[in-house]
């Protein structure tokens, strides 16, 4: 993510800084504060997770203007929701699962106004650009359920039990979901890499 994207909050969040150093609150805790209304509490968790959040669903969506609406609209249901969020569940996984779902619904929306673009082609000289190039084209032929699989467990490095929590499906189902994705990743970036 470059410097450049930053993500605005939802209207009535300010930070608030009171210039005590101590050691920073855990997930849980400032999720209790910013469910009873503390927009600074939010405002710290927002920072903590957006990076990822924008990963997740960028990796999803393949789509920079998608990821960011994604990351933003998940944030205002977040943020909305506090009040009615679960002390039992991982504020993360939570808040994953929201712009994940966001994701799910922008690939759907895309789907229903799908208009044909011709091909672009990409002249790089630099491997590694072109190694990712490869890459976002293999996880674009995914079926999104196995795409944000791969992106949770490979990209995000979630270990499979939160991946399932993030997902809804079971840690076997993970499992299984991933093996294939990476077996799929792996037939089409072979040919592509051996010539």
């Amino acid at each position: 993510m470059s410097d450049a994207f930053a993500l605005s909050l939802p209207a009535g969040l300010h930070p608030a800084y009171d210039g005590r150093v101590s050691t920073p609150p855990s997930d849980e805790a400032l999720a209790r504060r910013a469910s009873a209304g503390d927009t600074a509490a939010f405002e710290q968790l927002v920072l903590r997770h957006q990076h990822k959040l924008y990963t997740l669903a960028l990796r999803v969506t393949l789509n920079e203007a998608d990821a960011r609406d994604c990351v933003q609209e998940g944030l205002v249901s977040a943020w909305r929701a506090m009040p009615r969020f679960r002390r039992d569940a991982r504020f993360s996984t939570w808040m994953y699962r929201i712009v994940l779902r966001k994701a799910y619904d922008a690939i759907d929306k895309r789907r229903r106004t799908a208009e044909p673009v011709e091909a672009i082609e990409v002249v790089t000289s630099d491997a590694s650009v072109e190694q990712r190039i490869d890459l976002e084209r293999a996880l674009e032929a995914l079926e999104p359920e196995f795409r944000a699989v791969a992106v949770a467990c490979d990209v995000l490095g979630l270990p499979m039990d939160q991946a399932g929590e993030l997902l809804g499906i079971p840690p076997g189902t993970v499992k299984s979901r991933l093996f294939r994705a990476r077996a799929r990743l792996a037939a089409i970036l072979e040919p592509e890499h051996s010539e």
